[in-house]
C-alpha cells in the first residue's frame, strides 16, 4: 500500500498539483485507472478496425461495366420462338427431303401456322415448287431464298416510313408533329407511348403527351409515370372525361409550348364494336379544329401473339382511320411474330417500331433486314 501512496503522490507531483495523498484516494483512483485502461484497449481495437478498412479501401476493386445488349440480339431472342416454331422447321424439311407432294403440303402447313396470310403462304410454295423442284438443298441456300422472297414482300412498303417518328432533328424545327397511337385493350399500347416518349424526350425533343384513355384510370396513372420518368408533359381529366376533349386540350398545350410532338393514347377500342371505333374517328377529326393537317401520324399497336387476329384489327383500324404505321410488340412471347409479313404486304403499311420487352431499350425502330435475319438465324445482306 505505501508503495500505490507514493506512486500515486508522484503522479500529482508530476500533474503539478499540490495535494497529499491518503488509502482513499488509492483505492479511488484504482477505479478510475480501470476504466481508463478498458478504454485505451477499446480504442485500440477501433483503431486496428479502422486499419484493416483503410487497407480494404486501398485495394484496387475491379468494376465491371454495364454491358448493353445490342437490339439485334434481343430481337433474335426474342423471335427464338418464330424461328424455331416455323421457319427453321420449313429450312429442315427442304433440305431433309426431296420436294414432292407430302413435303409441299407439310410446307403449307407450317406457313398458314407462322400467320403469314393465304397469299403470301400460296406464294411462296409456288416459288418452291419452281425453284427448288428436282434440285437438292441445302439450308444455307433455303434461308437466303426465303430471306429475299419475303424482303420482296415488304422492303417497298417500309421504305415509306416517316423517319420524324423515331429520329428528332433540332436543326429542322417546325410546327408540332402529331402522333395518334391507337389499339385493342392489352396490345402494349400506354406502355409503347412511354417507351416512345422517353426516346424522343433522350433526343431533346419537347414531348407532350395526351391521356385520352380516360376509361380506365390505370392506364393513365401508369402513363403519368412513364412521363415523369421521361420529362414529357401529361395532360389528363377526370376518369370518364371526353376523350376527343383530352386530345384537344394536348394539342392545344403542345402548340402553345411549341412541343416537338404531341402523343396521344386513346381508348382500347374492340374493333367489332362500331360506335367505339366512330368515337376515335370523332377524336381525330377534332384535332383538326387546331391543326387541319393532324394527325400526322395515326399509328395501330399490335400484339404479335393476336396472330391472324391481328390482321383483322390492322384492317378495321385502317378502315375507320387510315393508318400511317404499325408498332409491332410482344414478339418475345409469341411464335407468330410471321404476322408481320402479311399485315404489311395486304395493307401497304410499314411497321415503325417493334417491341421484345418491358425496358425501353426493348424497343427499337424496325429495320427490315435486321427482322428477318432474326426471324431466319441468318446473316444476309439485302445485296446477297
Amino acid at each position: 500500500m505505501n508503495s500505490l501512496i507514493q506512486l500515486v503522490q508522484f503522479l500529482y507531483s508530476a500533474l503539478g498539483l499540490n495535494l497529499s495523498v491518503n488509502e482513499g484516494d488509492v483505492y479511488g483512483l484504482g477505479s478510475i485507472l480501470a476504466l481508463i485502461a478498458v478504454s485505451l484497449l477499446q480504442l485500440k481495437a477501433s483503431t486496428d478496425q479502422k486499419i484493416v478498412e483503410d487497407k480494404t479501401e486501398s485495394v484496387p476493386v475491379e468494376v465491371t461495366a454495364e454491358v448493353t445488349i445490342p437490339f439485334s440480339e434481343r430481337l433474335k431472342k426474342g423471335l427464338s420462338r418464330s424461328r424455331s416454331g416455323v421457319w427453321t422447321r420449313i429450312g429442315s424439311i427442304l433440305s431433309s427431303q426431296k420436294l414432292d407432294e407430302n413435303t409441299l403440303e407439310e410446307l403449307e402447313e407450317l406457313l398458314y401456322g407462322a400467320d403469314i396470310g393465304p397469299a403470301t403462304a400460296n406464294q411462296l410454295i409456288l416459288k418452291v415448287e419452281n425453284e427448288f423442284k428436282n434440285k437438292d438443298i441445302d439450308e444455307k441456300e433455303f434461308k437466303e431464298f426465303l430471306y429475299h422472297f419475303l424482303n420482296s414482300k415488304m422492303a417497298g412498303i417500309q421504305s415509306n416510313v416517316d423517319t420524324d417518328l423515331y429520329q428528332f432533328d433540332p436543326a429542322g424545327k417546325r410546327k408540332t408533329k402529331v402522333i395518334m397511337v391507337v389499339g385493342v385493350n392489352g396490345a402494349g399500347k400506354t406502355t409503347t407511348i412511354g417507351k416512345l416518349a422517353t426516346k424522343l424526350t433522350q433526343q431533346g425533343a419537347k414531348v407532350v403527351v395526351g391521356a385520352c384513355d380516360t376509361f380506365r384510370a390505370a392506364a393513365v396513372d401508369q402513363l403519368q409515370v412513364w412521363c415523369d420518368r421521361a420529362g414529357a408533359k401529361m395532360v389528363r381529366a377526370a376518369e370518364g372525361s371526353n376523350p376527343s376533349g383530352v386530345g384537344f386540350e394536348s394539342l392545344q398545350m403542345a402548340m402553345n409550348e411549341k412541343a416537338d410532338y404531341c402523343i396521344l393514347d386513346t381508348a382500347g377500342r374492340l374493333h367489332t364494336k362500331g360506335n367505339l371505333m366512330d368515337e376515335l374517328k370523332k377524336s381525330k377529326n377534332v384535332l383538326k379544329k387546331l391543326d387541319d393537317t393532324a394527325p400526322h401520324q395515326t399509328l395501330l399497336v399490335i400484339d404479335a401473339i393476336t396472330g391472324q387476329n391481328a390482321m383483322r384489327q390492322a384492317e378495321e383500324f385502317h378502315k375507320t382511320l387510315s393508318l400511317n404505321g404499325l408498332i409491332l410488340t410482344k414478339c418475345d412471347g409469341s411464335s407468330k411474330a410471321g404476322s408481320a409479313v402479311a399485315i404489311v404486304q395486304r395493307l401497304n403499311i410499314p411497321i415503325v417500331y417493334i417491341g421484345v420487352g418491358e425496358d425501353v431499350e426493348d424497343l427499337d425502330v424496325f429495320h427490315l433486314d435486321q427482322y428477318l435475319n432474326a426471324l431466319l438465324d441468318s446473316d444476309i445482306s439485302p445485296l446477297n
